[in-house]
């Protein structure tokens, strides 16, 4: 296979995926066809099942997909920063404003996958678990430079702090008003360290 053909076939699958991630963010998951989502790729239904066995595996791959660039985006800015209070407010920054850039994605991602019970049960969990990880880490590193509570559960809290940066940008897709979801992240991060926090511990 020469270059070009590779390219050929690289710019068709992601056709495809933008296409499923319209798709699926405007009809709904379930409401959705191959037939659709392959109109407007414009490629042939068989064409679709060449990449993906089936409206599932297209979901999964747009999950892991924006999540690997996600995680590989965030290793990097947070990389670069030193304290705990700062990699934890810049984490939650970028986890909103990738939503935030998107509508589409970001309703496909709070919405639409919440539907798929065997997308959740099978494909969601390895990369949410590297995320929550990854946030453990660095509460684990707050912990041990005398910021954060010394009884704080890091693995409870991630998850937590999860649930709430994922609760504003659901509440962001539902919403009307037009406003930038990283906005947020500052309340969030401000209102987990009040309860996070060594001075607040007993």
């Amino acid at each position: 296979m020469d270059t070009a053909e590779r390219i050929e076939l690289n710019n068709k699958r992601e056709r495809i995926l933008q296409a499923a991630i319209h798709a699926f963010s405007s009809q709904g998951f379930y409401r959705t066809r191959i037939t659709d989502i392959a109109r407007a790729a414009k490629v042939a239904d068989g064409t679709v099942y060449l990449y993906f066995e089936s409206k599932e595996q297209l979901l999964a791959a747009i999950f892991n997909e924006s999540m690997s660039c996600f995680m590989d985006w965030s290793r990097g800015e947070i990389f670069e920063l030193e304290g705990a209070e700062d990699q934890l407010r810049r984490l939650l920054s970028l986890h909103l404003e990738s939503i935030g850039k998107d509508r589409e994605l970001a309703t496909v991602f709070q919405v639409e996958m919440r539907h798929s019970v065997r997308f959740l049960r099978e494909t969601s969990r390895a990369e949410l678990r590297e995320y929550l990880s990854g946030l453990q880490r660095i509460l684990d590193q707050g912990k041990e430079e005398g910021a954060f509570r010394e009884d704080l559960d890091t693995w409870f809290a991630a998850k937590c702090i999860f649930a709430l940066v994922d609760e504003a940008a659901t509440n962001w897709v539902l919403s009307d008003k037009d406003y930038a979801l990283e906005e947020s992240a500052d309340s969030i991060v401000d209102f987990v360290l009040q309860g996070m926090s060594s001075t607040h511990s007993r």
